[in-house]
């Protein structure tokens, strides 16, 4: 499914609801002991397991409450509830027309409780704070699911019940929506459907040949290029390239940029290729056209020699560094493509990017 928009929503409290179980403690215990900060915060951002967690809850609550049958209380604080169907309903029409990320604040559980309740095929992506060691509302989740997602900020909107989560997400330049009842949510959802997100201001530049390499070295960590926007002001991250010469070929300009950019002497880069729909403004314009994207691995010995670099491009290169996996999915600088995961999975599988439920570390 290739849409240009995504949906990212939240699990607990819009999609997924509790039964009323009696805990055998006092009211409100079990889940002021669960939820003090400190502790859940370890939870849900995987420093310890739901396990842990539930041994933690456990032995507050024992030393609390001598005669409390404490086994019994986190049996019920185990249930893994039910969906919301008229809710999930709303989120599965849209789907056609947008990527659907859940992102929530859980444990290593979340999983496993996706498969309980049927429900792991009715989302594209799925964010869990704890596989990616960061919860909401850091804003750092909400670019992770977009980077996920493979889409903009900008065309993205956030529904959750607590508004410091939309409020972060917002603040990303995505649209955001506080959760209260299904039939609201529906409106807001056909709005932003039916809205025009595109920016149809700047001059088009399209069917411009050109390529892209993903350099990665030996610790799979991938080389991107900073630039600035002389016309705009904005930064942007992405892979070593630019355009195709006249009379030359894909795997050529790729063998050319790579020296040129980076100063690589003899890189070996993978004849297999695929293309790359990019649609970005630059220096005043909207390129929409297609590239060709390589991979390369930079082994640590590679000889090097001085870059040769144009004068747009000494004029336009801030830097470049070495990006890690959790650094590229977790950072809310720009990265282009925005679909760069996909583009990492098709021409480089195995790295730490495949495995599609542990996302972070």
């Amino acid at each position: 499914m290739t849409t240009t928009r995504a949906l990212l929503i939240d699990f607990d409290g819009v999609l997924r609801h509790h039964h009323a179980l009696g805990s055998g403690l006092p009211d409100g215990a079990l889940l002021a002991t669960a939820f003090r900060p400190e502790l859940v915060n370890l939870a849900i951002t995987g420093e310890i397991t739901q396990k842990e967690w539930e041994s933690r809850i456990a032995d507050e609550l024992q030393k609390r409450y001598l005669a409390a049958d404490v086994a019994r209380a986190i049996d019920h604080f185990r249930d893994i509830g039910y969906i919301d169907e008229e809710v999930m309903a709303i989120v599965d029409a849209a789907r056609p027309h947008a990527t659907v990320c859940l992102v929530s604040n859980a444990t290593d559980r979340l999983h496993r409780d996706l498969v309980a309740l049927g429900s792991t095929d009715r989302f594209d992506h799925v964010v869990a704070s704890a596989d990616i060691g960061i919860a909401k509302p850091d804003e750092r989740i909400f670019a992770a699911a977009a980077r996920l997602a493979g889409i903009p900020a900008e065309r993205c909107l956030m529904v959750d019940d607590t508004p410091a989560n939309t409020e972060a997400a917002q603040s990303l330049g995505m649209s955001g929506h506080v959760f209260r009842t299904a039939s609201e949510l529906k409106e807001v959802l056909d709005d932003w459907l039916a809205r025009d997100l595109m920016d149809r201001t700047m001059p088009e530049v399209r069917d411009r040949e050109a390529v892209r390499v993903l350099c990665l070295d030996q610790q799979d960590r991938l080389l991107l290029l900073h630039w600035r926007d002389p016309v705009s002001g904005a930064y942007l991250w992405e892979p070593t390239g630019g355009g195709v010469e006249p009379g030359e070929s894909y795997i050529a300009a790729a063998h050319r940029e790579v020296l040129e950019e980076t100063g690589f002497l003899n890189v070996h880069i993978s004849p297999d290729s695929i293309p790359v729909r990019r649609d970005q403004p630059w220096r005043g314009r909207r390129f929409r056209n297609v590239e060709q994207f390589f991979v390369a691995r930079i082994p640590d010995d590679q000889a090097i020699t001085t870059p040769e670099l144009t004068d747009t491009e000494v004029e336009t290169l801030v830097g470049s560094r070495w990006w890690t996996w959790p650094e590229l999915l977790r950072t809310t600088e720009r990265i282009e493509p925005v679909d760069i995961v996909h583009v990492l999975r098709t021409l480089a599988p195995g790295g730490p990017w495949s495995d599609p439920f542990k996302t972070g570390m």
